[in-house]
């Protein structure tokens, strides 16, 4: 200590601090998360990733239009839930058919040719892949010709919603019948002469157990309306309008798709697919729902 700080000690006074330097905070900015190497949210990788694949397999078809396939399987193997919903909102599952439209028009792009209403399946899987004709990773590929069909036929059922039928439901079993005739009666007589028999039959008012309450609208169904056809090389349902159900007979028959589409059918020979969920309306009364199964 020197003498001058013992002079300021006895007399009560202590040395002067040295102030310390103050420091100001600064702002310091936030890190952003690091961006993906691709620079695409994981969904849209995994759209990505589900197209190329899809596109890339299928170039032996590229100007074959005679021997595209007639519809696509697509098989994903996902290692958890959160991997499966990932997929599902790449493939836009809440949209149904809006995935199968742009992989339609990128095939085009690449000159490959799939019929008018192709069906496009899928199916998620937990660990390994069953037998595919394609695949690579964790994705898969069946392709469907016309020369056979696959798999077993496809069930499906009608049910009665509105209006009144002999029976509240009815099973298409395509191992008995591929046809399935729907009108008003049993059985009419068509312009050809031929005996129609109807498969689904709407209740006539002399009909047996026909109620006047449920079956008020029946008449406005021709006795000879529509038609659902199966084929099988596609495993999938149309539905084909008849004479007496087209508006040159004064009638009208209508699809409402699952997906809130409306679809005039109108057209005499023309086959409207069905999807599961699809809803029937004849004669603007009786409604008939269809679902696989």
């Amino acid at each position: 200590m020197s003498f001058i700080d013992t002079l300021k000690t006895l007399f009560g006074l202590t040395p002067s601090r040295a102030e310390q330097p103050t420091v100001q905070p600064t702002d310091t900015p936030p890190v952003s998360p690091a961006a993906s190497s691709s620079g695409m949210p994981p969904a849209a990788q995994r759209r990505d990733q589900v197209l190329r694949f899809i596109i890339e397999k299928l170039r032996p078809y590229q100007n074959e239009p005679g021997a595209a396939p007639v519809g696509l399987r697509l098989y994903i193997a996902c290692s958890n839930p959160e991997e499966e919903e990932s997929y599902r909102v790449a493939l836009r599952t809440n949209q149904p058919g809006t995935f199968r439209a742009e992989l339609n028009r990128q095939l085009a792009d690449n000159y490959i040719s799939l019929p008018k209403n192709w069906p496009f399946e899928y199916e998620f899987f937990q660990g390994g892949l069953p037998d595919t004709t394609y695949r690579e990773g964790n994705l898969g590929l069946i392709v469907l010709d016309g020369s056979k069909p696959d798999g077993p036929p496809q069930l499906a059922r009608l049910v009665t919603l509105t209006g009144q039928t002999e029976q509240a439901e009815y099973l298409l079993d395509p191992s008995r019948q591929t046809t399935f005739c729907i009108g008003r009666g049993r059985t009419t007589q068509t312009a050809s002469g031929r005996v129609r028999t109807n498969d689904i039959v709407i209740l006539n008012d002399d009909d047996t157990g026909f109620d006047p309450a449920k079956g008020a609208g029946n008449g406005a169904v021709s006795r000879a309306h529509a038609t659902i056809r199966y084929n099988a090389a596609q495993r999938q349902y149309a539905l084909l309008v008849d004479a007496g159900g087209l508006p040159a007979s004064g009638n009208k028959t209508k699809i409402f798709h699952s997906d809130e589409r409306m679809e005039r059918a109108d057209i005499a020979g023309m086959s409207y697919p069905l999807q599961h969920g699809d809803q029937i309306e004849l004669g603007g009364s009786v409604t008939l729902q269809f679902e696989l199964r």
